[in-house]
């Protein structure tokens, strides 16, 4: 049985996505899987069983990039096609069975994706790398035993929780028994400033590992933490995967759709709700300021007390 999956090309939607094809590959024992997917989200499918070709192109203008896959999976006979991507491409593919997810923005992805195979059964995001080329994760990132995960920094400033608020919640006694691990990657010069500063004026151990550990090294780390803390972001998605209590910060952000789900999982959001952010007139996206400003510390620190 050949399976096609055409998947996200952006890494949160990605880890996501996983729920859908682990419950695929366990129900489809003889299938083999070809998956579509972009450059940043291809470690993801690192040990993935039966992965029998992975199609890694990113978007290009003018939809250019629909051509190449095209030119990848149309010589094939699939016995199913499934398209996380609502394209027309896979239309026009020759299959036994195609199915076309088209999304919504009042449920969680998690359970669209039930919805949309009726699965009765809970999904959750998988991560396939084997665990036993990790053992020393935490050995050789010089983490200790005890120590909670921060990614203060995604891919956008206007859905992160402003910096100095980090430093008055880390100011409080409970966190002088943690080591601090920050998360993430950037390519901004003032984003690792800003994460350098923090790390010399806490009092706290803090390890430091922006740009340093990649996404499957940050995974192995969290299934080791004790929490997780942070923006809505592909480390938070990895935060739920690895099955440890998880804070998601929302602003801007449908946290309808993309909050953490589970056991011991919180979404902590503005006041103002994800639709008024969209239709405010002076909402941007460009060079934007952190929208989340009026999420207090005192709120934050109670979630973590309440979990630790």
């Amino acid at each position: 049985m050949e399976i096609l999956v055409v998947s996200y090309s952006r890494i949160g939607d990605t880890i996501l996505a996983t729920s859908l094809i682990n419950h695929l590959i366990k129900k489809h024992l003889d299938a083999e899987f070809t998956v579509v997917t972009s450059t940043v989200s291809k470690d993801i499918f690192t040990d993935m069983p039966r992965l029998k070709k992975l199609i890694v192109i990113d978007k290009q203008k003018y939809a250019g990039h629909w051509y190449k896959i095209w030119n990848f999976v149309k010589d094939n006979k699939w016995d199913l096609v499934v398209d996380l991507r609502s394209s027309y491409l896979s239309y026009f593919l020759e299959a036994n069975e195609r199915k076309i997810f088209k999304g919504n923005q009042y449920e969680h992805k998690l359970e669209q994706f039930s919805n949309f195979l009726q699965i009765e059964d809970n999904i959750q995001p998988t991560i396939w790398a084997d665990q036993q080329k990790y053992n020393n994760i935490l050995k050789s990132k010089k983490i200790s035993n005890k120590f909670i995960c921060v990614a203060p920094i995604s891919n956008w400033q206007g859905k992160d929780w402003p910096i100095d608020k980090y430093y008055k919640l880390f100011e409080d006694p409970l966190f002088s028994d943690f080591e601090i691990v920050i998360l993430g990657a950037t390519d901004k010069a003032s984003d690792n400033t800003k994460i350098r500063n923090l790390k010399e004026s806490l009092s706290i151990k803090v390890n430091n590992l922006m740009n340093k550990a990649d996404m499957i090294e940050t995974y192995f780390i969290l299934k080791n933490s004790e929490l997780f803390l942070g923006s809505d972001s592909s480390n938070m998605h990895l935060s739920t995967a690895a099955g440890i209590p998880t804070i998601g910060l929302f602003g801007p952000t449908n946290d309808k759709v993309y909050g953490p789900k589970g056991r011991n999982n919180h979404t902590i959001r503005t006041e103002k709700k994800y639709v008024e952010f969209i239709n405010d007139k002076n909402f941007t996206l460009k060079d934007s300021p952190s929208y989340l400003k009026d999420i207090k510390v005192s709120l934050v620190l109670n979630e973590i007390k309440n979990i630790i």
